[in-house]
Order: C-alpha cells, then sequence, then structure tokens
C-alpha cells in the first residue's frame, strides 16, 4: 500500500514537472508556423462540416463556416484548413479560393475579455477592438495588459491568433 502511494506521488510530480517546463516558457507563443492540411468534406450534419484530412477527421462549426465562406460547400467539396502550432484551426477556405484578406496588427494589449469575445490593442493609430475566434480565445489567458502582441486577423476582422510582439 505504501509503495502505491509513492507511486501515484512520484507520477504526479512527473506530470507536474513535465507540464510546467512543456508549457510554462512558451505558453501562448505561437511561432508564426501555421500549416496547411488539404481536406474532403465527408458530411455535413446539423451545419457543421465534416472534413477528413490525411491525418485525421476534422469538424468545422457552422459559425466559422459561415465566416469562412463555406455557406454553399458540399460533400465532396475539398478545402484547405489553416491550423497553429498547436493543432488549432485558424482558417479554412474552399480549394481555388486564395486566403486573402489576412492581415496583422501589433500593438500592446489594452485589454482582454475574460469570456474571450473581444481584445483591445492599442496601436500608433489608437486603440482598436477585434472579435476573438473562439478557438483562440484560450491563448489570450497567458497574455497580461501591457504586453506586446502581434494579432493575425480573418476576413471578417476576427482575431484567429495571438502571438507575442516585439
Amino acid at each position: 500500500m505504501q509503495r502505491a502511494r509513492w507511486a501515484i506521488c512520484f507520477t504526479g510530480i512527473v506530470f507536474l514537472l513535465l507540464s510546467t517546463s512543456a508549457f510554462g516558457d512558451h505558453a501562448g507563443e505561437s511561432a508564426g508556423v501555421h500549416q496547411q492540411l488539404l481536406g474532403v468534406v465527408t458530411k455535413i450534419d446539423g451545419g457543421i462540416i465534416f472534413v477528413k484530412t490525411p491525418h485525421a477527421l476534422r469538424t468545422i462549426s457552422p459559425n466559422k463556416g459561415d465566416r469562412m465562406g463555406l455557406h454553399d460547400v458540399q460533400i465532396g467539396d475539398q478545402v484547405m484548413l489553416v491550423v497553429d502550432a498547436g493543432n488549432v484551426l485558424i482558417d479554412v477556405h474552399k480549394v481555388g479560393n486564395p486566403i486573402h484578406g489576412h492581415h496583422m496588427v501589433t500593438g500592446t494589449l489594452h485589454y482582454a475579455d475574460p469570456f474571450w469575445k473581444e481584445v483591445q490593442v492599442s496601436t500608433p493609430e489608437g486603440i482598436k477592438q477585434f472579435d476573438v475566434d473562439s478557438l483562440a480565445g484560450s491563448k489570450l489567458s497567458v497574455f497580461e495588459e501591457g504586453n506586446p502582441v502581434t494579432l493575425e486577423l480573418d476576413e471578417a476582422n476576427v482575431m484567429i491568433d495571438i502571438r507575442r510582439g516585439q
């Protein structure tokens, strides 16, 4: 019984150390590396789009699909998914529709809504406010107000990624 307690305690400590070293210094940082994955729409059910990629089956919410112009997507259509370094879907387009309209905004984090709906960045032109994609919102938790940041915005001017600025 004593040996089992030690094993459980040791396992917990190892997990804590590994998770701290893996995420502590780089949490919220994106190396700016986005990967593009080619996929095929295999199913559409309740507005949710199911896409088969070479590595996995991915789903696209109705809101993200509409915002990215996939309102007329059909089974069999090829789509290009863009995922960040954490394998989070940040963008998707039908093949043949280039990824356009993305732009970066660099400044100082002025405000991040605790519910990850809105972010405000102080730029030389003044404070700018942007909606936050639900999948990118969790990245905001590791940034403090006053930190230099770079936001990536999609065609709808919604924040889809955030990185530490210079």
